[in-house]
């Protein structure tokens, strides 16, 4: 059974110099709402539901990006046993815009329209929070272009 997880000399080391820029990225990534929701759960109930709420669009796109990510690796990996590297490039080019296109849409909507995006019924029910999440969105507008296009492949 252990037979399976012996590779050439290098392999392992190579694979960990890989993952684990991946891995820690990813960690403070998820870990933002974590700690908005620490420094301000002291604050009281009001402002920590605003935080809450300021942290579903965030997940949103976590999720869109999630999901280029796994349907490009899906076709990347075809590709790469096909040896075709144009299609690999093209498919690619193409997350990375998707990326790209989603993270400014979010961060162009979220910087410039927060009372709007907060009042959706996709991500809240009591109105109490609302204005609470302005100032938390507005601060964070300027990280979701930039976290994009980071996580892509």
């Amino acid at each position: 059974m252990f037979k399976l997880f012996r590779r050439e000399p290098g392999f392992y080391p190579k694979l960990v110099s890989l993952a684990l820029p991946i891995l820690l990225q990813n960690l403070i990534t998820n870990s933002l709402g974590l700690v908005d929701t620490f420094m301000v759960g002291t604050m009281g109930e009001g402002p920590l539901a605003g935080v809450t709420l300021a942290n579903i669009p965030v997940f949103v796109v976590q999720l869109m990006m999630f999901g280029i990510q796994s349907g490009s690796s899906v076709l990347i990996s075809q590709y790469r046993g096909k040896g075709d590297m144009g299609a690999i490039n093209r498919v690619m080019g193409i997350g990375m815009y998707a990326a790209g296109a989603i993270g400014l849409t979010f961060a162009l909507i979220m910087g410039f329209l927060p009372a709007q995006a907060a009042r959706l019924k996709l991500w809240r029910k009591p109105e109490r929070p609302v204005p609470l999440t302005f100032s938390a969105r507005r601060k964070r507008k300027n990280s979701k272009p930039r976290w994009t296009i980071s996580t892509q492949k």
